[in-house]
């Protein structure tokens, strides 16, 4: 019969026979097979989930020590990123065996960049991606447009968030027409829906 995870005290005592009630406890939990595997899995989870967080640094002036201190600030606000689709149908999302999100629609609709940037490439992709486009972006992103039907750019040409980079379609590994989407920062895949706005 399996123990239960909260135990009544005469199960405790019975168990420990030394120390205090509140010691007693602590080895009841620590001995417990059922909270070892639930620790366990939770630890798992969170190590896993933390290598797809994106880490930030503070970056400070070296070798003064003045301190400017600005009376007024104008800030300029823009659209950071875009769903590269009109219309948002998620149909795969991201996990550790597919980095990207793959994204539903018909067969010829729009394609346009998550951000403004500059095609490093636009051709066919043997590995399974089909008729791929890839744009370098500022601050170390880089996006991958996949299984286009056809493509509208050429390597080298800068994009902005409204030139049309291609058309969604099924080439390469694909069941259907959809786009698969992938998002790096500085080579590491990052989860497109953590980073893109609607």
């Amino acid at each position: 019969m399996d123990e239960p995870i909260l135990p009544a005290p005469s199960v405790v005592n019975k168990k420990y026979r030394k120390g205090t009630f509140a010691g007693r406890l602590a080895r009841y939990f620590a001995d417990h097979k059922g909270i070892r595997k639930v620790f366990a899995a939770n630890f798992a989870i969170l190590a896993i989930a933390t290598t797809f967080i994106p880490q930030t640094t503070n970056v400070q002036a070296q070798g003064t020590d003045d301190q400017v201190i600005e009376t007024q600030t104008n800030l300029i606000t823009q659209k950071g990123m875009q769903y590269p689709v009109q219309t948002v149908r998620i149909n795969q999302g991201f996990s550790i065996f597919h980095l990207g999100v793959d994204l539903g629609g018909e067969k010829g609709d729009p394609i346009k960049p998550v951000m403004a940037g500059v095609v490093t490439y636009a051709g066919w992709d043997y590995s399974g991606y089909g008729n791929l486009v890839v744009i370098s972006h500022a601050n170390g992103y880089e996006s991958y447009y996949a299984h286009l039907s056809k493509i509208e750019v050429k390597i080298g040409q800068s994009v902005d968030m409204n030139t049309e980079i291609g058309k969604m379609g099924e080439t390469g590994h694909a069941t259907g027409p959809h786009l698969h989407l992938e998002i790096h920062q500085n080579g590491v895949p990052l989860n497109p829906l953590t980073v893109l706005s609607q």
